[in-house]
């Protein structure tokens, strides 16, 4: 089965079939399927997607070019979105442009068919909570675009987050917290806290409350993270002035832009220099 539904508290998961690894993409009625789950939770996982040889040299680029953001230090192109929580974003180069990480085949499908095909790449970056770091806080990635809740929580996904975790998100390491359905409004259930492989992924619409949970264990734990937005959506939440004045969501040279396919340049077509 390429797709398993569970109970209330438990996420759905994606496990691309052996024809569609053959096929190199899912298929229609994965798609479907994934869709209708999608819609009425606010979150799905879709596993053994990205080879764990690209996550491990991910982790390893990560350790090199941006362990120094991790000193406790305020960095005016970094954010911290909670005690021993930051926001680093990554730049498009090797191993980080690998279109496997950035235009995954088997998850463009589902972002498309829940953004309409018009989508962009918004922000790529790493979170990452340091050991000892508690609990983050119970939020949404995007506020809300209308004052009026019930309207918003009619209106289709207009951003969706991809956590792609550089290293396993369990119970030790930490993991992200999800209010299943909270992206229609109030949810009285309990979060769920899902243990997400090495290689695997899970997308959140922008909606949906969700937060950290703590990292028990003695290594910082980053997770490569992805807006993909409709291309008229503009984070302001993490991505302002007066928050981080340097800190751009997406960062790729032209030489490198110029030399990726139509489709890829038309994802990234957000994607500034430093």
């Amino acid at each position: 089965m390429p797709i398993e539904s569970h109970h209330k508290r438990t996420i759905s998961s994606i496990v691309p079939s052996e024809s569609e690894r053959s096929a190199g993409t899912l298929g229609s009625e994965t798609i479907e399927r994934a869709s209708r789950r999608f819609r009425a939770d606010g979150a799905l996982m879709i596993e053994d997607i990205v080879d764990t040889a690209i996550i491990t040299a991910a982790r390893g680029a990560f350790d090199l070019s941006y362990s120094h953001y991790l000193d406790g230090l305020k960095h005016e192109d970094v954010l911290m979105v909670d005690d021993r929580r930051f926001l680093i974003t990554i730049r498009l180069e090797p191993p980080f442009d690998d279109p496997r990480l950035f235009a995954n085949p088997y998850l463009l499908p589902v972002v498309s068919a829940a953004l309409d095909d018009r989508f962009v790449l918004g922000a790529f970056g790493v979170v990452c909570s340091l050991p000892s770091a508690p609990a983050q806080h119970k939020h949404d990635d995007g506020g809300s675009l209308f004052a009026q809740t019930d309207l918003n929580a009619l209106l289709p996904a207009v951003a969706i987050t991809v956590g792609i975790p550089l290293l396993e998100m369990n119970e030790v390491h930490g993991t992200t917290a999800l209010w299943l359905g909270s992206h229609r409004g109030t949810v009285k259930e309990p979060a769920i806290e899902p243990v997400v492989r090495e290689g695997s992924c899970m997308l959140w619409d922008f909606r949906l409350k969700h937060g950290g949970t703590p990292n028990r264990g003695a290594l910082p734990r980053p997770l490569l993270y992805l807006t993909y937005c409709r291309p008229w959506f503009v984070e302001y939440m993490n991505f302002n002035a007066k928050k981080n004045p340097k800190q751009k969501p997406l960062l790729a040279t032209k030489t490198f832009l110029s030399g990726l396919s139509e489709q890829h340049q038309r994802l990234l077509r957000r994607a500034q220099e430093d």
